[in-house]
């Protein structure tokens, strides 16, 4: 539904057929970048040719200046986002695992081949690197989460989400033949891994985010559960992945919904806006923390946290954000009611980046590794989850699969 809503075929549109990010009240004709790497999993497999096209329009624009395109002009817009390398990169691996178009690869985009654009999306961190500190450094707030004023500079985050950069630039580098430089992205990514741990505050499952000076800020926050956890779980211990899990339970985590941020964060004066502070969360970051409590092992805690969250499914399509039960009264079925559109709130009826939910799905309890080159596995997480559940249709590189409680195989 959240794919569909946001699917415009205007003849208006420079583009052709393209996605935007919400409705109906803010950016009507505008994509965002981060929100359709959020949604590039379901787009991969329904609508890849669109989202091949729009990756191509970002790689033709300067994605360090914009966090955007609008497609009554094409033109750019707004500032640029701390996040895009992350999402291009995103965007790139799922089309690339889903389709298996590895001919694109060598697509000249934007002056220089795709793969060395997303070569490029790796390395961009280095550039980052303004402290010495071995870390890069996004900048203030605007550039970050907007309504978390203590979220800024070398946060742990996006530097984690760095180590997927380079791990899938590593992929790319061997697939080509060039195994020396597959294998300093590898280097560069364990070792930019163990720094980003650095930050972590042991015994309370929180992260901090160092400033330039050297000082730092800790900061509550969901956004770096979840991608911490996927991106750079494999690094981390058990008792660390333990002390996060209980992070979330005792500080984000509700009934039907969660906090973006914990009431326990400092920066809770600063903001009342629901995609990012207490108040409620951005529609993705449910799912991002699905998929981080799988990854963390935590399958029991993901599954009974499903039921309530299929509560606040039963709106039509997720808002941009969803207040938590305990800021303003669920919905009569308990389901976290959605965000206003007025000031102060500001968050939209609704927001593409419900396909998000896709992701801990099919990657998580099913458990599914669809290889970029040609080869599909999986270990399923199912736990107490229906065991006569079936995933069918899978299209994968042109092939059609079945995954249940056993695993994929070939339909």
């Amino acid at each position: 539904m959240s794919a569909l809503y946001f699917r415009r075929t205007t003849p208006h549109s420079v583009y052709g057929t393209t996605y935007v990010t919400l409705m109906p009240r803010y950016w009507e004709t505008t994509t965002f970048l981060w929100d359709i790497s959020l949604s590039a999993m379901l787009l991969s497999m329904l609508d890849p040719a669109i989202l091949r096209r729009m990756m191509e329009t970002w790689m033709e624009l300067d994605v360090y200046k914009h966090f955007g395109t609008e497609f009554l002009t094409g033109a750019g817009v707004g500032p640029w986002y701390s996040v895009n390398d992350y999402a291009m990169s995103r965007m790139a691996k799922e089309y690339l695992r889903w389709t298996g178009d590895r001919a694109w690869l060598d697509k000249r985009v934007g002056g220089r081949k795709v793969i060395d654009n997303l070569f490029k999306y790796a390395e961009h961190w280095r550039e980052l690197d303004t402290n010495k500190h071995g870390l890069a450094d996004y900048g203030g707030v605007t550039n970050l989460l907007e309504a978390v004023s203590s979220y800024v500079h070398e946060v742990a985050g996006l530097n984690a989400a760095n180590v997927h950069n380079l791990r899938f630039a590593a992929e790319l580098a061997e697939y080509k033949g060039d195994r020396s430089k597959a294998d300093g992205y590898r280097r560069e990514a364990t070792e930019l891994g163990r720094r980003v741990l650095e930050l972590y505050v042991p015994g309370r499952g929180i992260w901090k985010c160092r400033l330039p000076d050297g000082s730092y800020n800790e900061v509550h926050h969901c956004y770096d559960f979840g991608t911490t956890l996927m991106n750079i779980g494999d690094m981390m211990t058990a008792t660390q992945k333990k002390e996060i899990v209980e992070f979330f339970k005792r500080e984000l985590q509700t009934p039907t919904w969660m906090r973006a941020l914990s009431t326990r964060d400092l920066d809770v004066a600063f903001s009342i806006r629901p995609d990012h502070q207490w108040t409620g969360a951005y529609c993705s970051w449910p799912a991002l923390a699905l998929s981080g409590l799988y990854a963390a092992g935590e399958v029991d805690v993901a599954f009974e946290w499903i039921k309530g969250l299929a509560k606040t499914s039963m709106q039509g399509p997720y808002a941009q954000a969803h207040f938590t039960e305990a800021f303003l009264g669920p919905e009569p079925n308990g389901g976290a009611t959605k965000s206003t559109s007025d000031q102060p709130y500001i968050n939209d009826w609704a927001c593409v980046s419900g396909c998000n939910y896709l992701e801990p799905i099919v990657d998580r309890i099913f458990g599914i590794d669809a290889g970029l080159f040609g080869k599909i596995t999986a270990n399923p997480q199912f736990g107490n989850f229906d065991p006569r559940a079936e995933l069918r249709n899978i299209n994968y590189q042109g092939k059609h699969f079945i995954a249940d409680k056993s695993g994929v195989r070939a339909a």
